[in-house]
């Protein structure tokens, strides 16, 4: 896991050469769509074909009980807050075993059998990356506060690392 802030990508000198070109392709495409005045649409955004992507979503926190955790096995994220506040549940150890399985279908599992979940907010502007098999829990309202969101999750082949 990392945490950043998309106006200091210099201090994400430590995440993969090929990692950091895709999050400035993608923030690049955000503000060439929104200087014409317009919101980037909602939905699916090509990077690299389906070797990487992004997408815009509009959507609401919630309380923590209402969350599942989740991790993807081909996939990792960099989920990047556009606006609000969002609390992120992770754990750094792997789940013990799935509950729901859509791995081979959708790139996601959901689980409730996490270990030792840690917590942290982020605010407008911030960005934190999952890698696959991360166990992370999202949209969890800050302070108890559900409110709307507005994001960026790029989704980055593992296999462009290998």
């Amino acid at each position: 896991m990392f945490i950043g802030k998309t106006s200091q990508l210099e201090f994400a000198q430590c995440l993969s050469p090929k990692l950091l070109p895709l999050i400035r392709e993608a923030l690049a495409k955000l503000a060439d769509a929104e200087k014409e005045g317009t919101p980037m649409a909602s939905g699916r955004h090509e990077l690299d074909g389906e070797r990487a992507f992004f997408f815009i979503m509009n959507d609401h926190t919630q309380h923590l009980a209402q969350r599942k955790s989740e991790c993807h096995r081909r996939y990792l994220d960099v989920q990047i807050l556009l606006q609000g506040r969002e609390t992120f549940g992770y754990s750094l150890t792997p789940f013990d075993a799935l509950d729901e399985d859509m791995l081979d279908d959708r790139d996601l599992a959901f689980s409730e059998q996490l270990n030792d979940e840690l917590f942290v907010s982020i605010q407008a502007g911030d960005f934190i990356v999952f890698y696959p098999g991360q166990p992370h829990r999202p949209l969890i309202a800050t302070d108890e506060e559900p409110m709307p969101v507005r994001k960026m999750v790029i989704k980055v082949d593992k296999a462009l690392f290998a």
